[in-house]
């Protein structure tokens, strides 16, 4: 699943709360066209039925109160009402107080659902309420109802005045102003768009800047702080960064020299076990060399006392050779050619070399024939004894990696101790330091590759890699 970048989504969200913001004002601008629109409808419909209203009951006045039948109120009203609504060009329909159609105009409509024969009287106001209007919503009419009574209070007329809305229910200039509106929102909208970019860019800029640093972070190394000028969010974030880089340096500090001691108290065990072995033959030789009165058996206690004070020697300059790493000489070097020239000098001892051809890499020509000898000593020593030795040593290509490898017939390195094959005092042999391996893999690391191993019961494999060098670097 592809998770949206911060940046991406900082863009889209301001772009969110435009659309948003647009579609919030567009509707309520819309709603409030619609309900001003109705009211206005509204108004003129209240307006126009009382003018209408007040027009009719001026013209009959005289006629009012009479008792007049139904009849004579359709002939009397056949004229009049049409003139009514010619006047104030609007429809309108006369009803009896029992709700009988007495006239009505049709200057706009012939449909008989705004001029019904038969009209409830419920709809028109009760006695004394001549003011007063029902509205009814009939699509596409609006309805107005009104009752007329004469100067005594007796009902003597129902009025109903239609009013037709158009189906755009919203005028033009309403319209008009929505369209400018609208307008106005897509250039905000494209700007918005700009800003966006631009805000979101410069976000996750500062915050890829962060990124890199944190990438670049190194424990051993100097750690160079962040600037900015805000103190805003991102100013907390890299101030909070600044103070980790201080307090983690300190550590390191701290952390390195522990390690140091560390290291020279477990180095000076190691060297003080490895000196008290052979003082303590030479010790009991001494001893002897008290009582004994015979020169043939001195000579040959003094020819003792020298292999143990050589083996002291050998120590102590192995030591020295691995606290004092020598100055390297990096050249472009055929590693292939190299490993084989090493391996060759144990051809006698069951070891075998195959390449695919020549392996350029970087190297110190004679630190790089050091590391082959030790792990080819190291594969012999792992022979239990036997057992006929058969040791592989290939050189490969993988991409733009050179791959050597030393693999050994022996009895493999026990699982607990797998994890302390490159330590300084690692040794599974009942003689020597345990440097060789730690030696190898300094020398590797400063090379620019590094190694590994794959062991099992039937063997070790120890496994360098080496950037390769292409044909513009030789």
């Amino acid at each position: 699943m592809t998770f949206l970048t911060l940046r991406v989504r900082t863009f889209l969200f301001m772009l969110l709360i435009i659309l948003v913001a647009f579609v919030l004002t567009g509707t309520f601008s819309l709603y409030h066209f619609r309900s001003e629109n109705k009211q206005y409808h509204y108004d003129r419909l209240a307006r126009k039925e009382n003018a209408m209203v007040n027009h009719l009951d001026y013209i009959t006045k005289e006629f009012q109160g009479r008792n007049l039948s139904e009849a004579q109120w359709r002939e009397l009203l056949s004229d009049k009402v049409s003139e009514v609504s010619s006047v104030h060009q609007l429809d309108m329909g006369v009803y009896s107080k029992n709700g009988n159609l007495l006239s009505g105009s049709l200057l706009y409509s012939n449909d008989p659902k705004v001029f019904p024969p038969t009209v409830f009287i419920e709809e028109a106001a009760a006695p004394g309420e001549e003011v007063h209007l029902k509205i009814k919503e009939r699509p596409p009419y609006l309805i107005g109802t009104r009752a007329l009574h004469n100067d005594s209070g007796i009902l003597e007329f129902i009025v109903r005045v239609p009013y037709e809305v158009s189906a755009n229910d919203i005028p033009d200039e309403d319209y008009n102003f929505l369209r400018r509106l609208a307008f106005i929102y897509i250039v905000l909208f494209l700007l918005g768009i700009v800003m966006a970019l631009f805000l979101s860019n410069y976000i996750s800029k500062n915050m890829r800047a962060v990124s890199e640093r944190l990438k670049e972070f190194r424990l051993n190394q100097s750690n160079e702080k962040l600037e900015w000028r805000f103190n805003d969010e991102i100013g907390e974030l890299i101030s909070e960064y600044n103070i980790m880089v201080e307090k983690l340096e300190k550590t390191a500090v701290e952390l390195a020299q522990s390690e140091r001691e560390s290291a020279w108290k477990e180095m000076a065990q190691q060297v003080a076990h490895e000196i008290k072995n052979p003082l303590t033959p030479m010790k009991l030789t001494l001893q002897m060399m008290q009582r004994e009165k015979d020169l043939e058996e001195l000579h040959s206690m003094t020819a003792n006392l020298l292999e143990e004070i050589e083996s002291l020697s050998h120590i102590a300059e192995a030591f020295s050779r691995f606290a004092q790493m020598p100055d390297l000489s990096l050249d472009a070097e055929d590693v292939s050619y190299l490993t084989n020239r090493a391996a060759s000098l144990y051809l006698d001892q069951g070891i075998r070399f195959v390449s695919t051809g020549p392996l350029h890499a970087r190297v110190d020509k004679e630190q790089w024939t050091r590391v082959i000898h030790n792990l080819i000593k190291n594969a012999v020593q792992s022979i239990p004894e036997g057992r006929e030795p058969d040791i592989l040593i290939t050189a490969a290509k993988a991409k733009d990696k050179a791959m050597i490898s030393v693999q050994d017939n022996g009895g493999g390195i026990p699982e607990e101790m797998q994890h302390k094959v490159f330590e300084p005092n690692f040794t599974t042999k009942s003689s020597g330091m345990g440097l060789g391996l730690a030696l190898v893999k300094n020398l590797v690391n400063s090379f620019g590759g590094a190694i590994g191993f794959d062991t099992s019961e039937k063997g070790t494999t120890f496994i360098i890699v080496l950037p390769l060098l292409n044909p513009k670097q030789k």
